[in-house]
């Protein structure tokens, strides 16, 4: 589990949860010390506890809110709560980008290890990719980046003729086109 915020300088930080106790206030001493005047000086803390995360009020001033409502006392967190303390908001969520990255480059990974090359992974990606409807004009290029044309002819039955052009597709086959 993380915690991610983003503090005063426009900076997003990412902090891990782990079984160790973490204090948030305004004091220097604070493991997430906020300036913020409305903030204490030992504003709040998280512990684990049961294997469940939990937030404690540490009586301050102006009080600490998850998702929206006060917390008189202590209140067990989850996934996608939203925690405030003074101006600043914090997230709770269960994995960084960094870690979805690392699961991603991991499965594709596996998947050569069994086998796999690029050309079947990739087509196994773009049939992730819904088509345009027939008579629908495809989504327009996005900022720049290129853009996936999928053709696939009509497939028959019989071997393509044996003066065929390379440049055509062949029956069974699709054809990817990267266009910038």
């Amino acid at each position: 589990m993380h915690l991610r915020y983003v503090n005063k300088l426009g900076i997003s930080k990412d902090i891990e949860l782990t079984g160790e106790p973490l204090s948030i206030g305004r004091s220097r001493e604070a493991d997430i010390p906020l300036l913020d005047d409305r903030v204490s000086r030992v504003h709040c803390g998280i512990r684990l506890s049961g294997g469940e995360f939990y937030l404690k009020d540490l009586k301050s001033r102006n009080g600490v809110f998850v998702n929206g409502q006060r917390v008189e006392d202590t209140a067990k967190l989850k996934p996608g709560d939203r925690i405030q303390i003074g101006s600043t908001v914090f997230v709770l969520e269960t994995a960084t980008d960094k870690e979805d990255a690392a699961k991603g480059l991991a499965a594709v990974q596996g998947d050569m290890d069994d086998g796999k090359g690029y050309t079947t992974i990739l087509k196994e990606i773009v049939e992730d990719i819904p088509a345009p409807a027939a008579g629908e004009k495809p989504a327009a290029k996005s900022g720049g980046r290129p853009a996936i044309k999928i053709s696939q002819p009509n497939i028959k039955t019989s071997a393509p003729p044996a003066d065929a052009d390379a440049d055509k597709p062949t029956p069974g086959k699709i054809r990817i086109t990267l266009k910038k």
